[in-house]
């Protein structure tokens, strides 16, 4: 007996310092929210993954809240291609912003230990030497020690979300979040006969991403057809309507809480990929024009350009492509190209076009601020194509100052220099914006603002003008000139 009890006090003794030695990293998400009802819908219809979110939160802290964590599954935050939060009832935007979690603090009482992990999740490392994730409930403290530095819980990216206002305690907000994800979608099989019907696979989860408790929640998620070969069956409900797939109600999920979704369907739809593309954008004030010109790798049947377009060019690297057509509507310009030979999976093509349009369609001047305003679109992406990288070059008139860039959407890379081109002098301003994983979503206007004064527009004829007059200017000097030593006579009859 006395052996015995000699045994639980060193047992008791042993747990006891390891608690205050011991100790682990807690992703800290504080929880001030409950979501009370969240349906969340997936659009496979094309080969972008499109998700959206509605969500009904409510502030269960007691104090004033003006921010929100909006969890993504590493996997998928390598893909993100666009994030919006939108009020539902308002329609106004918040901020987003992709943030790191910092771990706690070491914790020396287990009862602190135990109060600190409430509700929250944390990392720790197995037997086998591999980071997991959860709650700290269902581990068996203490927990092991790891000197990993990174992010907690490396396996979720968060997202932070601030809210127009303050959100007093029991006060609920609704909001919706739109995202966008490429490259997600696997061919299954990869490889198929050329009369073969292609058919991808979808891995997800079944219950929306959330940081926090959820009372009640539903996924739907829309296919492009009927044929769907196979799907994840769930331990709620799961019904299927014809292209739709609905899964749930779920009630009372943990935050964090993940139950595979497989999704097995048939996509007889074009997998466009465009790796690059660089956009040109040069304006002329003394022209009066705007010149584009874009530069791919892969084609469409059919593209929507400016309603006063002219001197359209199709060209690859072999020359110009005759295999297009140019055709006017009443509010556009249609022009339909083809490439020299059709694509199949895995086949590339590198091509580009141009065309000019009256300058006065997308620069306006400002005249209280003294400023001209390029309003524009980003990029004119082919609907449902993924662009991988985009590079956007706006080449302004030569004089051009005080230059300002405003986009909708954050960029990867903003670069402002000079292009030098012909008859120029100084050279003209020139701003390269870059940005990957490009989709629809963002062909949104961009504006940049500059001053530029109407007497710029004669530098480039005075500059011409001394050029063709100097030579003459210089041969009359020279004739001018004497060169003879000492004084010439004059010849007398």
């Amino acid at each position: 007996m006395r052996s015995f009890c000699r045994l639980l006090a060193f047992l008791v003794l042993t747990i006891s310092l390891a608690y205050k030695t011991l100790a682990t990293n807690v992703t800290f998400v504080p929880q001030h929210w409950r979501n009370t009802n969240m349906l969340r819908t997936i659009d496979l219809t094309s080969s972008i993954v499109r998700e959206t979110t509605s969500v009904a939160a409510q502030n269960i802290h007691n104090e004033s809240i003006g921010e929100y964590y909006f969890p993504i599954p590493e996997q998928w935050d390598n893909h993100l291609s666009y994030i919006e939060v939108k009020e539902r009832k308002t329609k106004q935007t918040f901020e987003v912003e992709k943030v790191k979690i910092n771990p706690l603090k070491w914790v020396s009482h287990s009862n602190q230990l135990s109060r600190q992990f409430d509700d929250m999740f944390v990392m720790q490392r197995n037997e086998k030497n591999e980071i997991i994730c959860g709650s700290s409930k269902k581990f068996k403290l203490p927990l092991l020690h790891s000197n990993d530095t990174t992010s907690t819980c490396s396996r979720i990216r968060y997202y932070k979300i601030f809210f127009n206002r303050q959100l007093d305690p029991q006060e609920q907000i609704k909001f919706t979040i739109t995202t966008a994800f490429t490259h997600l979608l696997t061919p299954y099989p990869k490889e198929i006969t050329q009369t073969g019907r292609q058919q991808l696979l979808f891995q997800g989860n079944q219950y929306g991403n959330s940081a926090y408790q959820t009372d009640q929640q539903k996924t739907n998620v829309k296919l492009p057809s009927a044929d769907i070969i196979s799907y994840s069956q769930s331990k709620g409900n799961v019904i299927r309507n014809q292209k739709n797939l609905d899964y749930g109600r779920f009630n009372e999920t943990k935050p964090n809480s993940y139950e595979e979704l497989r999704i097995h369907y048939e996509f007889q739809q074009n997998m466009l990929t465009v790796t690059g593309l660089r956009r040109d954008l040069e304006i002329s004030h003394w022209g009066g024009n705007l010149a584009v010109e874009e530069h791919f790798n892969l084609t469409h049947d059919g593209a929507s350009l400016p309603i006063h377009v002219s001197d359209v060019y199709y060209r690859d690297e072999i020359g110009n492509v005759s295999t297009s057509n140019l055709r006017y509507e009443q509010d556009k310009t249609i022009f339909d190209f083809k490439p020299r030979y059709p694509l199949f999976g895995g086949w590339n093509y590198t091509w580009y076009y141009g065309y000019n349009v009256p300058l006065g369609d997308f620069v306006r001047y400002h005249y209280e601020s003294g400023r001209y305003i390029l309003n524009i679109p980003f990029v004119n992406v082919f609907p449902q194509a993924i662009h991988d990288k985009v590079q956007v070059r706006i080449i302004l008139p030569e004089g051009a100052s005080n230059v300002k860039v405003e986009t909708p959407f954050v960029i990867d890379k903003e670069t402002h220099g000079v292009h030098k081109t012909y008859l120029d002098t100084i050279g003209r301003y020139l701003i390269v914006l870059e940005k990957s994983n490009v989709v629809n979503d963002h062909s949104k206007n961009i504006q940049i603002s500059y001053t530029y004064s109407s007497l710029e527009l004669l530098r480039k004829p005075l500059s011409v003008s001394l050029f063709l007059l100097g030579p003459f200017l210089l041969s009359m000097i020279y004739s001018r000139i004497e060169f003879s030593i000492g004084k010439s006579k004059r010849k007398t009859s």
